[in-house]
């Protein structure tokens, strides 16, 4: 691998999911902006959904990489790790996504979605955390992993021996204080739509088990939260994310602040 390549960023931000469709729950609005101004983004799922309550992995891979389409995503790849049993303190775990970011080679990094509910949900911030602070380390050798990769998506380059995430980044959840704030109005249509592409688990129905997530009130829970963030951001539609450090600017920014 050309040395160069390896000490430059792979993409603008990664968003390190436990399951296909937590990204754009948590995301869809903002992953769609931001590939419309141009910036390569990455979805990566940790699991294939195996313990979900209706679908095959290959019928959820279908959706998630129908989504990927909606979004305008630079790629999107699929872990092995065992769903349900997401385990921060697991070293081929964190070794896993390891070298997930030492291949990608994000800028940013966001889990999603925010950590409630869900056991993977809450144990998935702690293993990215772990995990992005290990692949700087020359010293740790992650074991290579089963990947899924979508083939309309990026290639799965080869790991630089050590990369270092600039921010790391969680969905806020309700009622907390927001890092950043992005105005997804523009983009609010193409998150339903790619929520859609998940009939599987969002519409009842055709001998589907009844869910929390397939039953109504559960996107209409999704579009409250985003006319609540757009509210706090005086816009119809918002997204917001939390932690990461203090961006260094070189000018004040034309965005306006809230």
């Amino acid at each position: 691998m050309n040395r160069m390549s390896s000490e430059q960023p792979g993409c603008d931000l990664l968003v390190i999911a436990p399951h296909p469709d937590d990204a754009e729950i948590g995301l869809g609005g903002t992953l769609r902006l931001l590939a419309d101004r141009g910036r390569r983004v990455w979805v990566v799922d940790l699991t294939r959904g195996e313990l979900g309550s209706n679908a095959t992995v290959d019928e959820r891979w279908s959706e998630a990489t129908a989504a990927a389409q909606v979004l305008g995503l630079a790629g999107r790849a699929q872990l092995d790790l065992p769903d349900g049993f997401i385990d921060d303190t697991d070293p081929r775990q964190a070794g896993a996504v390891a070298d997930v970011v030492r291949r990608l080679r994000p800028r940013r990094v966001v889990t999603a979605p925010d950590a409630v509910r869900h056991p993977d949900h809450r144990i998935t911030p702690a293993l990215v955390e772990r995990a992005c602070f290990l692949s700087r380390l020359v010293a740790f050798r992650p074991g290579t992993v089963d990947v899924r990769l979508w083939e309309r998506g990026g290639t799965w380059p080869e790991p630089a021996e050590r990369w270092q995430v600039e921010a790391c980044f969680g969905v806020c959840p309700d009622n907390a204080e927001p890092t950043v704030i992005f105005d997804v109005t523009s983009t609010w249509a193409a998150k339903r739509e790619a929520l859609a592409c998940y009939t599987s688990q969002f519409q009842r129905g055709d001998g589907r088990n009844a869910t929390w997530i397939n039953d109504p009130a559960f996107m209409e829970k999704i579009e409250r939260r985003g006319s609540a963030w757009g509210q706090r951001a005086g816009v119809e539609r918002a997204e917001a994310l939390w932690g990461g450090g203090a961006p260094v600017l070189l000018d004040l920014p034309d965005e306006r602040w809230v």
